[in-house]
């Protein structure tokens, strides 16, 4: 399975079990500025939603059976009707210095305040997320035009989220709105795009590993 499949049908079952009410609160909040800023799977989830519990009540929520995703999309394309739904975040920018999406600056009230960021090195800092009832660890990355990140690795898997610019790796190039996912144990370098500043919104589910000795001595030294 190519990386960009792999994304797709990520990104399709965390759409699926949004629907279903299956997520950890960090994970939700990804799903809702992911929609919030990809109108595609806005809509594919607006379609989940009008299925409510008639198709939803015969999938497992968790443990989805390939192909599961295209199955319902196909029951879909059978149902034309109205697929308006309160649920589904409208691309609204919010009152914040970054302008980013509500579903995720509206749970961060002081994003803008200095001293919440912890600079990482040269053109990198990092805001990070508590939640109190998941051990899983959530961040906001900022890093700037043409700065490389560390080489490193993951114990867990890693999605993220680009909220703007955009950055590249070893697996693609993704921008707004687009998800990156990388599993247990794979190594990259991720590499922002010359043309602005890249944030992003990052969750883990396991530490992150720095990879050459430079790293692991600026991994120790920041906690």
């Amino acid at each position: 399975m190519n990386e960009q499949h792999m994304t797709h049908d990520v990104i399709d079952a965390l759409l699926l079990d949004y629907a279903a009410g299956s997520l950890t609160r960090p994970l939700e909040i990804l799903v809702e500025t992911h929609i919030a800023l990809n109108p595609k799977s806005a809509k594919q989830l607006r379609q989940l939603m009008q299925l409510g519990g008639i198709l939803l009540e015969e999938i497992e929520p968790v443990s989805l059976s390939e192909g599961a995703f295209d199955a319902v999309m196909a029951a879909i394309e059978a149902d034309p009707a109205d697929l308006n739904d309160n649920r589904v975040v409208a691309n609204e920018p919010a009152d914040n210095e970054f302008g980013l999406p509500r579903p995720l600056a509206d749970y961060i009230p002081d994003l803008d305040c200095k001293k919440s960021w912890r600079r990482l090195g040269r053109g990198l800092s990092q805001y990070r997320i508590l939640f109190d009832d998941v051990d899983i660890e959530a961040n906001i990355y900022r890093i700037a035009p043409g700065v490389s990140v560390p080489v490193h690795s993951h114990e867990g898997t890693e999605l993220t989220l680009v909220l703007a610019g955009g950055f590249s790796d070893e697996t693609g190039s993704f921008g707004p709105g687009d998800i990156a996912i990388q599993e247990s144990g794979a190594t990259h370098q991720p590499v922002a795009d010359d043309d602005g500043e890249c944030i992003v919104f990052a969750i883990n589910e396991g530490q992150i590993k720095l990879a050459n000795p430079i790293g692991r001595v600026l991994s120790y030294l920041v906690g």
